[in-house]
């Protein structure tokens, strides 16, 4: 248990400094880039290409999970699946504007978003029901 307390703790750690690091180049370099050419495509590439390695970082995580119990296989494939929607409806979110014109596409991603947060609150329930593991590493505050 400790080792996985250990494991998830570091996984965490490169997820935030992930995070701070997408945010520090979009403020540093892609913000004033977008500014100064007036052009948002910039923007739309950058997103793309920063949620590729965070991907990367939710199959580590699922990889790490499932080395320490097997068993909730489909529970962490689930878990999986959902932090990948969640990454392009991110990129919708933030790049509608640009990728769609039309009021129908509009609410296909608003659709598309909605459901893709009440599934993460599903999946993250069942998480916290099933995955002994997983509440007491919550209840650590990682």
């Amino acid at each position: 248990m400790i080792e996985r307390m250990t494991q998830e703790k570091v996984w965490k750690r490169l997820f935030d400094q992930w995070i701070f690091g997408i945010f520090g180049t979009f403020v540093v370099l892609m913000l004033p880039i977008s500014l100064l050419t007036d052009d948002l495509t910039w923007g739309v590439l950058y997103i793309a290409c920063t949620l590729i390695p965070l991907n990367i970082l939710y199959v580590k995580r699922y990889r790490m999970r499932l080395r320490f119990q097997p068993e909730l296989k489909g529970l962490y494939r689930r878990q999986l699946v959902r932090d990948g929607i969640n990454s392009a409806a991110f990129f919708l979110a933030l790049n509608h504007q640009l990728l769609f014109t039309s009021n129908v596409a509009y609410m296909c991603v608003t659709v598309f978003i909605g459901c893709a947060m009440l599934w993460t609150l599903n999946v993250n329930k069942q998480t916290k029901q099933q995955d002994e593991g997983y509440m007491r590493i919550d209840k650590e505050a990682i």
